[in-house]
Order: C-alpha cells, then sequence, then structure tokens
C-alpha cells in the first residue's frame, strides 16, 4: 500500500476540515476526535480486510492488532493533540491579552496625551475668565456629538454667577435662563441631585425651559475640590446617545484638572487681594494692635482658617498673645497649640509648620505655625487652626508664610521705634533740664542773689542803689520770661503750613515778644517734610534767641533762598558779636544743637562772627 499518497490524502482531508474563521485552538480541538475516530475507521478496515481475505490471520492476531493499531494509535493520536490544543490556547489567550492591552495603552496614552495638552492650556489662562471659556469648548472636543455645554459658577460665598453657555445665545434667553437656575428650589435640587443625569420628560430643572433643540438629555459635572464646588459643567447630549465609559472617565478627569486650575486661580487672586490689604493696613495710622488684629483677620480670610493667634516673643523669650480670633474651644489644647509654635521656630529654615492634631475639638484638627523672622532673628508666631484636616495647601501655606514675613517686619519697626522713643524721650529731657539749668535756673539764681542785696540795700538806707538794682531786675524776670515764652512755643508748635509761611509766623511771633526789628526776604517756597521743617525752624529760632540774649541786636535780617538745588538760609544780626574761633563754653548748648539738627538733616552749618560785627549764621540744605 502507498503510505505516502495515504498521508497526502489524509492531509488534504484534514485541510478541508479546518475552518479558517475558527481559532486555531478550536481547530485542533475538532481534529482531536476527528483524527484518531479516522484512524480507527482505517484500522478496523484493514483488518477486516486481513482477516477476511487472507486466511493466515488469526482471531487473536485480529484482536491484538485492532487493540494495538485501532485503540493504541488513536489514543496517542488523542492525547497529543489534546496537548498541542492545550498549548495553542495559552498561546491565543496571551495573545488575546496583549492585544487588549495594546488597546488599552493605546486609548491610555490618548487619554494621557489629551490631558497633558488639557494641562498645557490651564496653565495658560491667565484668569478665571479665560479658564471658563476653556471649560465650555473641552466637553466637545472630548465629545463631538456634544449638542450643547453650559456653565455656572459659583462665588466665595457658593452664590450662582450668570449662566454661560459655550455656543451662540440669545442674552434675553441667557438672561431668563439663569433667573430660572438661580432659584432657591432649583439650587437645593441640583445640590441634592446624586445621578447628575437626566432624559428629556425626566423632572430635571436644567431641562426646563432649554434655550436648545434637538437635546435627549444632560450630564452634569461637579468642578470641586477639598470640600469646595466651584462650578458645575452640563453637558447637553442628542436623543438617544450615552456616554461611554470611557467618555465618561475622561470628563471626570478634565473636571477635575479644571477643579484644580479654578482653586489656583482663586488662590492667586485671593493671595494678590490679601497682600494689598495688608499693605493697605500697614500705611494707615492706627496703633500696633489694630494693625496686628488686622492682618490676623486678613490672613484667616485668605487661607479659609477657622481660628488664628499672634505669639510675639517676650523680652525673656517667651511667647505672648498679642491677638486672636476665631473659636478656640478647647482652653487644654493651647499649651500644645503654643508648644507647636514654639517648636517651629527651632526650624532652621524658618518655613511654616503645618501639624495634624487628633483632638475632638473641631476647630483644630490642623494647626499651621508661621514663625515671624526679621533679619534673621525671630519675634514671633502666626498660629491658624482649621476645623478640615489637610487644609493647608502649598499655596496658602506660601501666602501665610509671606504674610508673616510683612507681619515681622512690622514687628522689628514697632520695637525699633520704641526704642527710638524712648531715645528721643531721654534726649529730650537732658534738653529740657540743660536748657533750664542754662536759662531758668541760673535766672532764678541770679534773681535771688540781686533780692538779698537789695534788702540789704533797704535796710541801709541805699535807695538809689536799690532803685537802680530793681529796674535791673525787673528788665531781668521780663527776658526770663520771654525765653521762657519762646521754649514752650517751641514743644508746643508743630508745622502744618508750608515752610516759609512758618517762618514768618515765628518771626512776628519772635518780633512781637522781644521788641526787635526782623526783616524777612523770601526768595523761593520749598516744601518740605514736617521733620526739616521742625528742624529749620529750631535753628532759626535758636539763632533770634541767641540775637536777643547774647548779641545785643536791634536789627536782624532773614534770608530764604535756593541755588543749585540747595536751600540756603541766612540770618544776620547788627549785635556786639563774639570770638567764633575760641572754644564755647559748656554751659552755652545752643550753638551744639543746631549743629546736631543740621547734622541730622544732612545740611552744612556754619557761624561767622566776630567782636563788634555781628554774627551771621548760614544754613545750606540739598533739596
Amino acid at each position: 500500500m502507498n503510505w505516502r499518497l495515504l498521508a497526502a490524502r489524509l492531509q488534504h482531508f484534514l485541510q478541508q476540515l479546518r475552518h479558517p474563521s475558527l481559532p486555531l485552538s478550536v481547530q485542533i480541538d475538532h481534529l482531536r476526535w476527528q483524527v484518531p475516530l479516522l484512524a480507527l475507521f482505517l484500522v478496523l478496515v484493514h483488518q477486516s480486510a486481513e482477516h477476511f481475505w487472507f486466511a493466515a490471520s488469526t482471531r487473536l492476531n485480529f484482536i491484538s492488532e485492532m487493540v494495538i493499531y485501532g485503540v493504541s494509535g488513536p489514543l496517542v493520536v488523542w492525547l497529543a493533540l489534546g496537548w498541542i490544543k492545550h498549548k495553542v490556547a495559552l498561546k491565543e489567550a496571551a495573545e488575546a491579552e496583549l492585544v487588549q492591552a495594546h488597546v488599552e495603552l493605546t486609548r491610555l496614552n490618548r487619554s494621557i496625551s489629551f490631558l497633558f495638552e488639557i494641562n498645557r492650556r490651564l496653565s495658560e489662562a491667565t484668569d478665571e475668565e479665560s479658564l471658563a471659556v476653556l471649560a465650555l469648548r473641552l466637553p466637545s472636543e472630548i465629545v463631538p456629538r456634544i449638542v450643547g455645554c453650559a456653565l455656572v459658577r459659583f462665588d466665595d460665598q457658593h452664590q450662582p454667577m450668570p449662566i454661560e453657555y459655550a455656543g451662540t445665545l440669545d442674552e434675553e434667553i441667557l438672561s431668563v435662563w439663569h433667573r430660572h437656575l438661580s432659584t432657591q428650589s432649583v439650587r437645593h435640587r441640583c445640590k441634592m441631585c446624586h445621578v447628575r443625569a437626566a432624559q428629556i420628560g425626566q423632572p430635571c430643572p436644567l431641562l426646563a425651559r432649554l434655550p436648545l433643540l434637538e437635546v435627549g438629555g444632560i450630564v452634569c459635572q461637579a468642578l470641586e475640590r477639598n470640600g469646595r464646588e466651584f462650578a458645575i459643567m452640563g453637558m447637553f447630549l442628542p436623543t438617544g446617545y450615552r456616554l461611554t465609559d470611557e467618555e465618561r472617565n475622561l470628563i471626570e478627569s478634565v473636571a477635575s484638572e479644571l477643579a484644580i486650575a479654578f482653586e489656583n486661580t482663586r488662590l492667586r487672586t485671593r493671595e494678590l487681594i490679601a497682600l494689598y490689604e495688608i499693605n493697605e493696613t500697614l500705611q494707615q495710622r492706627l496703633g500696633f494692635d489694630k494693625i496686628v488684629d488686622r492682618i490676623l483677620t486678613q490672613t484667616m480670610e485668605a487661607s479659609n482658617a477657622d481660628a488664628g493667634m499672634v505669639l510675639l516673643l517676650d523680652s525673656d523669650g517667651s511667647l505672648l498673645p498679642r491677638a486672636a480670633a476665631g473659636d478656640w474651644r478647647e482652653a487644654n489644647r493651647l499649651p500644645l497649640i503654643e508648644g507647636l509654635a514654639e517648636g517651629s521656630l527651632q526650624v532652621t529654615s524658618g518655613e511654616p509648620v503645618v501639624a495634624e492634631l487628633q483632638s475632638s475639638d473641631p476647630c483644630a484638627a490642623s494647626v499651621l505655625c508661621a514663625p515671624m523672622i526679621a533679619e534673621q532673628r525671630a519675634l514671633g508666631v502666626i498660629v491658624l487652626g482649621s476645623r478640615r484636616r489637610d487644609s493647608f495647601l502649598r499655596p496658602q501655606i506660601r501666602l501665610v508664610s509671606a504674610i508673616a514675613g510683612q507681619a515681622a517686619l512690622l514687628a522689628e519697626n514697632a520695637r525699633l521705634y520704641a526704642q527710638r522713643e524712648h531715645q528721643v524721650i531721654v534726649a529730650e529731657r537732658g534738653r529740657l533740664a540743660r536748657e533750664m539749668h542754662d536759662g531758668l535756673a541760673q535766672t532764678l539764681g541770679y534773681l535771688k542773689m540781686r533780692v538779698g542785696q537789695i534788702a540789704r540795700w533797704i535796710e541801709s538806707n541805699q535807695s538809689e542803689r536799690a532803685d537802680s538794682a530793681l529796674h535791673e531786675l525787673a528788665q531781668t524776670i521780663n527776658d526770663a520770661y520771654l525765653e521762657l515764652r519762646t521754649a514752650l512755643d517751641g514743644l508746643r508748635s508743630q508745622p502744618t503750613a508750608p515752610f516759609a509761611a512758618e517762618l514768618r509766623r515765628l518771626a512776628d511771633t519772635f518780633a512781637s515778644q522781644s521788641g526787635l526789628e526782623i526783616e524777612m526776604i523770601v526768595e523761593t517756597e520749598p516744601q518740605l517734610s514736617a521733620s526739616t521743617q521742625t528742624h529749620l525752624l529750631r535753628i532759626v529760632q535758636e539763632s533770634l534767641a541767641n540775637a536777643r540774649k547774647h548779641a545785643q541786636a536791634n536789627y536782624v535780617r532773614l534770608t530764604l533762598s535756593a541755588q543749585d538745588n540747595h536751600l540756603q538760609m541766612l540770618v544776620e544780626d547788627d549785635g556786639q558779636g563774639f570770638d567764633a574761633g575760641q572754644d564755647l563754653p559748656q554751659t552755652r548748648h545752643g550753638l551744639r544743637v543746631m549743629r546736631e539738627r543740621a547734622d541730622l538733616l544732612g545740611a552744612d552749618l556754619q557761624v561767622t562772627s566776630a567782636p563788634g560785627l555781628g554774627t551771621r549764621v548760614r544754613l545750606e540744605l540739598p533739596i
């Protein structure tokens, strides 16, 4: 028998049995039963022919060959094909999983690429208006069959803003629609809705009074983050269309990115507003405690905190509360919070410290401690408390850190101002003591001595000497009175008018009190600060007092002029003068005080005089 021809025919038969549309494992499963049966049939035919056609074949030989060739052979083939089928099935399953993974990976890559593009476009949005325009465009890019998209934003008080729509609608229609959606009942129904989807005919307020055609349903997506709802985006679908799981997942991902973008935009806006308001507060003429209270209130509003404190370092290094706001319900928690504040001062970087408290107190679930550091020196801590956990985000932490820096500068300026004020008070007391010692004390001592002399002259009947001494005594008392009035007027007066007008008033007052003839020549009207005016007026006042007390002048000329960006002021008298080259007595402080004031102004002061030639005081101030 030609076995090659038989194998070729068998192979052709098997190929005819294979169905090209079935998987290879299924085809092998079919062959697993067909081939053994065919082999059994062929063996049966062959053995029957041998048994009946050839007499030499016995029954035992027939049965043994049938068992060997008819049963064992097909069984081996059946088992081999079963093993091959199992291996092929595993390979097909792996290939199917690989194809499915490739499909999922391709879809995921498309989604990731789309989200990356969305993030890029969101990062380019500069304000909330541009974010709203982008939010209205994105759903149609995800689902091109969307009929339209509406957006209702909420302000910081969660009040609905006018509705916005991606497309062209009449403003009157939009206005009516907005009034409908802004009613309390509609807002309550939308808030209580958990399905976030509806079909035409269902009781959905967004589908009522709908100004759109060919709409079969709506799908809503809330833009919310950290418990705050920024907007609701409604997507109108055509009749009979349903979103696929892939489209729904992508819309939810885009909504999360939009919520983050809205939150960051509002945080930036709130940060700028808070910093502007704090800067305005610092410019106001308020007391230190009121400014600290305002800064704390503005910081709490900007960071959505529920409670806050400002702790300042005392001279002994302990933290003392200077301002507090909100409701710190558990008083026994304050030592723990103050301990956290002290610990934040130990952080070398100076960054704020955020802590989560395991407590039943709902006012202090999260605590933020921002150190107040100025010029590498810790001055205090701003402590904020929130009812919500994980409520202090990185932008809020940066904002509070910036505010803490400004508050530190405020505290440092207040400390320096108090220190400077103390120094000024001490210096002014010293100056008053010197003035009283040089003027009033010496005059009183002189009067005491002369009164004793006059009493003795009267007792000894020396009336002429007593009369002359009394006239001298009256003149001395008058001079002391004028000197005291001048000093008191100088302490009380504060310049409120332009410098030239203040100078005229000073000259007129001094002339009426002293009887000196004063001529004023004003060639310029400079605009000076109040402190500069005060120093210049005190220098002129001291010059006039010297002309009256020491020079015994009858005429004084004041000249005010400007030349080469310098203000020039001259005080000239016709008195007896003095030797300007000699050292002044230790009891004469007037000229030294004048030079100190000129140094504070950065001005040049020159005093020229000679016996019998009068005195000339010249001051030159850069302006």
